[in-house]
């Protein structure tokens, strides 16, 4: 078994993820981290889960334990980079699913991905990457000056506007429709887990491409199925699509 360590393993991914590799026969859970004023520092990752001790902890800043194997990083941006600065002479392939990066903080992971495997994955789902793949193969079946419309929606406490995958969409369309109008607009509300819609507005017809996400465990299994994938890559920088597409 691979030893798993989750960066932001209090948050509603991170429990949700914590959870599923405590079950998981390919990970054992060997740690997570939060931040430094949470409740649960130093207690048993257990008692976060509602479960027996595991004998894994609860850190308030990253350890130095050469047994870790893998980092999933659900996190913020910052401690994302805290995250790569700390563990990349070691090599550690990391997972990360945080959004919000600003394009220097975006350039710095594609550099340390240089020296690690790094699989960027703003959203995990399997059908977001399907989706991707297929935007990526239409280029040449629309008019180049296409308009096209990205909608988002999140639930309320989403802090980046427009989403991560929102973002992901609009460079695969970007590289595929070089001369169309890409718009996107954000919504939040309620506990939306996550829903995108694409439109190509066409001369009297509208088509649209629609992901809807109904329930967070499709992000945790996105993200064990990822992390698997990523376990056994050299260095360089993936995305979901690769993992379907190799």
């Amino acid at each position: 078994m691979k030893n798993l360590y989750i960066s932001g393993i209090t948050g509603r991914i991170g429990t949700l993820l914590a959870n599923k590799v405590i079950e998981d026969d390919y990970f054992q859970l060997i740690g997570g981290i939060s931040n430094k004023d949470n409740a649960h520092i130093g207690k048993d990752i257990g008692l976060l889960l509602s479960r027996d001790n595991i004998g894994a902890y609860i850190d308030s800043e990253y350890p130095d334990n050469p047994l870790i194997d893998i980092i999933v990083d659900f996190s913020s941006p910052e401690s994302t980079l805290n995250l790569l600065d700390k563990y990349q002479a070691k090599k550690l392939p990391v997972l990360i699913g945080t959004t919000g990066f600003n394009n220097s903080q975006l350039a710095t992971i594609k550099k340390i991905s240089q020296e690690l495997p790094i699989l960027f994955a703003p959203n995990t789902s399997a059908g977001i990457a399907i989706i991707k793949k297929i935007l990526s193969d239409l280029g040449n079946l629309f008019p180049a000056e296409s308009t096209i419309n990205i909608s988002e929606t999140h639930h309320t406490k989403k802090k980046d506007s427009p989403s991560g995958t929102a973002i992901a969409i609009k460079e695969v369309i970007a590289r595929s429709f070089s001369d169309a109008e890409i718009n996107t607009q954000s919504y939040r509300k309620g506990d939306n887990p996550g829903e995108h819609t694409i439109s190509f507005n066409l001369d009297n017809e509208i088509i649209e491409i629609t992901h809807k996400a109904l329930d967070r465990s499709l992000f945790v299994n996105g993200a064990l199925l990822g992390a698997r994938w990523l376990s056994t890559q050299p260095p360089g920088l993936y995305s979901m699509v690769d993992i379907y597409s190799s």
